[in-house]
């Protein structure tokens, strides 16, 4: 995947966690790991989001990725 294909991709996905934020009381967005795992474009978007701290994943130690949008998401997406 090339930077800007994963740069898409990480755009789509931070939109869709800054929408479920506010859908549900700022709750996370759950996810299996294996499913996240049998895909290498959207693994890649999701670390990548980390790394920028556009998100947070609070499921270490479980079989569920657990996403949230942080603060620097949310600016990120309110200045796109």
């Amino acid at each position: 995947m090339i930077n800007e294909e994963r740069n898409k991709l990480s755009d789509i996905l931070l939109r869709s966690l800054y929408d479920y934020h506010f859908a549900n009381n700022g709750g996370s967005y759950k996810l299996p790991k294996a499913m996240i795992n049998a895909d290498v474009n959207s693994k890649m978007a999701i670390e990548y989001l980390i790394e920028k701290e556009y998100a947070v994943d609070s499921g270490q130690g479980s079989d569920n990725l657990v996403l949230a949008i942080t603060t620097q998401g949310m600016d990120y997406i309110k200045n796109k």
